[in-house]
This record gives C-alpha cells, sequence and structure tokens, in this order.
C-alpha cells in the first residue's frame, strides 16, 4: 500500500474479489474512505488476493464477548476480534428469552448500535417464537407470537428467526416486512401448508439451514428439503464442519448456488453465560452438557476455507456466500463488494486464505499475521 495521505491511497493484489466476480491482477484506489478506482495492475503486487469485508448475519459473540450481556465497550471489543477474522460488518445476534429480559437487550443494543459501533449493521433476533425445533433455546421461554412485543421492537432489527408452525406467523410478518425487517424460517418442523403460508406471507430466509429443522430424506416432506428447492428462499448455513456435515454443505452449494449465505453463529464460548450454562468447546463447537449444539466458535472465514478445502467449492462461490449475498439480504448495496462509489471494506488474505490486512473505511493498521 502507498500512503502519501492517510485518506487518499492505493493497494495492489494479484486477485481481487469484489463482491460478485473475481478479478486477476488489480489496483484499487481509495480517498476519504470511498473506492474511487478499480483498474488492472502490472508488476509486483503487495496481496496475494483482497476480497470485499465479509458480512455475518448470525453473530452471537466471540470468545469471551457475549452480546446478550455486553456493553458498549464490549461490543466495540467484538468488532475489532471479528474484524481481525476478516468479518468487517455483521448483525448482533440475540436468542430467546423471557419476551421482558429479551426486550430489554433488543432496546439496549439498538441503543448503543445507534451511536455507532464499527461494523455493527443491525440486530437479528432469534426466537423466542419459534416451532417444534428449539434446539438449544430454553424451552420456558419458547411461547406463541405476541404482536404488541413485535410492534415494538427497533428499527435496527434486521432479521428475525420464527417458526413457521406460528400460529400468528402472517401477522407477525405483515409487523416486521412494516418495519423493514427481513423474516426467517428457522427452529421448525412446518407442514408443507405451512411452509408456503411462511413464504406467501414474506418469509425470504431460512435460518441455519439443516440444523434445528425437519431434514432431508427421499419421500418425507421437509423444512430443509424445500429450502433447498425454492429459489424464493435464501438459506443461511454455518459450515464449521460441526453443524452441517460437509456432504450435506456441498449438496447445499450445489442446490442454492447464489441463494445460498454462509453464517459463522458464533458466540462467546469463554463468557460468563457459557459457564453458567455449562457449555464448553467439544468437538469442534460449543455445546451444552448434554452434547446439544449451543453455537458456533468458528469464524465466517473459517467456514469460507473449510467449504473451499473440505467441499469442493471455488473460492469465488465460497466469498460470495459470505460477501455480496448477505448484503443482498439487507437491501445494502454499499457493504459486501468493493465498487468505486461505495465505502472501502476489504480483507485481504494470505495464500492459505487467513487475514493479513484489513481496511474499514480508512486504512487500519495492524498486522494480522502475528496473531495466529
Amino acid at each position: 500500500m502507498t500512503d502519501t495521505d492517510a485518506s487518499v491511497f492505493s493497494v495492489s493484489s494479484e486477485r481481487l474479489f469484489d463482491g460478485d466476480s473475481m478479478r486477476g491482477p488489480t489496483v484499487v484506489t481509495v480517498e476519504h474512505g470511498v473506492v474511487v478506482g478499480i483498474e488492472p495492475f502490472h508488476g509486483e503486487a503487495e496481496h496475494r488476493l483482497i476480497t470485499a469485508g465479509l458480512v455475518d448475519l448470525q453473530v452471537n459473540g466471540w470468545d469471551d464477548v457475549d452480546l446478550a450481556s455486553a456493553d458498549g465497550p464490549g461490543i466495540e471489543r467484538l468488532g475489532e476480534l471479528l474484524a481481525a477474522e476478516g468479518t468487517t460488518h455483521w448483525l448482533a445476534t440475540v436468542t430467546t428469552d423471557s419476551l421482558p429480559r429479551l426486550a430489554d437487550t433488543v432496546h439496549r443494543l439498538g441503543t448503543v448500535l445507534s451511536g455507532g459501533v464499527h461494523g455493527a449493521v443491525g440486530i437479528h433476533v432469534e426466537g423466542p417464537f419459534l416451532g417444534a425445533a428449539r434446539g438449544a433455546h430454553p424451552r420456558e421461554h419458547v411461547s406463541g407470537v405476541d404482536l404488541d412485543w413485535l410492534a415494538a421492537l427497533p428499527a435496527s432489527v434486521r432479521i428475525m428467526t420464527v417458526g413457521a408452525e406460528q400460529e400468528l406467523f402472517g401477522a407477525a410478518a405483515s409487523v416486521l416486512r412494516d418495519k423493514g425487517t427481513v423474516v426467517s424460517v428457522g427452529h421448525s418442523r412446518p407442514t408443507r401448508d405451512e411452509y408456503e403460508k411462511a413464504v406467501a406471507a414474506g418469509a425470504t430466509m431460512a435460518t441455519h439451514l439443516f440444523n434445528a429443522m425437519s431434514g432431508v430424506h427421499h419421500r418425507d416432506d421437509s423444512l430443509a428439503l424445500w429450502v433447498l428447492t425454492d429459489d424464493r428462499v435464501v438459506a443461511g448455513l454455518i459450515a464449521d464442519m460441526v453443524h452441517v456435515s460437509a456432504e450435506a454443505v456441498t449438496l447445499a452449494f450445489l442446490a442454492k448456488r447464489g441463494a445460498l449465505c454462509l453464517v459463522s453463529d458464533s458466540v462467546g464460548w469463554r463468557a460468563p453465560w457459557a459457564a453458567a450454562r455449562g457449555v464448553s468447546v467439544r468437538d469442534g463447537a460449543p455445546r451444552l452438557p448434554d452434547g446439544t449444539l449451543a453455537g458456533s466458535s468458528t469464524s465466517l472465514l473459517g467456514c469460507v476455507r473449510n467449504v473451499v478445502s473440505r467441499c469442493g467449492v471455488d473460492i469465488s462461490t465460497a466469498l460470495r456466500a459470505a460477501t455480496s449475498v448477505p448484503a443482498r439480504i439487507l437491501g445494502r448495496n454499499d457493504i459486501g463488494v468493493v465498487r468505486v462509489g461505495m465505502p472501502f471494506s476489504a480483507v485481504a488474505l494470505d495464500g492459505t486464505h487467513h487475514v493479513s490486512r484489513v481496511w474499514r473505511g480508512l486504512p487500519w493498521e495492524r498486522d494480522f499475521t502475528t496473531l495466529r
């Protein structure tokens, strides 16, 4: 990178993934945090690969930071930790709790995020209005839809996961869509009629495909099968190779193509909540004492590496599922891309697809090679 002025610089790479396609040798010119030029490059490039910054729609926490309890400085620190892993934009995800406590958490997060947290682009509320597949969500707090509760949610809620079996799913979807919130079906074992009604009501996403839903069978109807074969719905997928097998991940990429969105579902596995519930990382993921999966300890970039190295997915397809696809779910054209006229949020990757440099608008000076 050349720096004649901290706010005006250029950076070159052997390859550039711009969020949609892979380019050859490229130089990107940035002024005051905005891309002003993307041109072919001739010479020895500074980086092996630069990709648009990764966008994670399902982040519950990371390491010792848990979003359900983190304060402002903790959330800022989480943003730094995620950026070090290549995730430049993310949704603060909170899960099932009692309605009063969950409302307090959502509104607290909304207030913090409205003050500006680098990288945080909203909130994903997963529960408590779930279906028959609650997974690790506490049984006592899974409940029927409360429309007044939904109506009081702040505008910062960008995605909400709801079980398709919910009697008031259609009314709930209407309230959420009026707020501009994406409706995602998840933790659900619906009938075909319930699924079709959910999509007709405005559900455009499925939360963590294969997990906490009825699975694929060659004769039986199931939510996973319907989502795999439905172009109207984008599927989130946790590719830590624990939540979903390599073969099922490969199937998902073959079936969904451009309608697949990688998510980390990462949690604060060393945060106090984990100790309180007996959560520990075993066999590659955080688990409850009975072995139930309780989120992931794999970053979004780690998921990208997994699908490339273990599922035979090409790097462009894998990166697209972690950049522009999740950005489009949110209706954002200014993140998950490297494009003239848009803010420059990007990640330089080395030959093993680990982070070597991150830009979040203006240059962000930090050597990530020392973190591995």
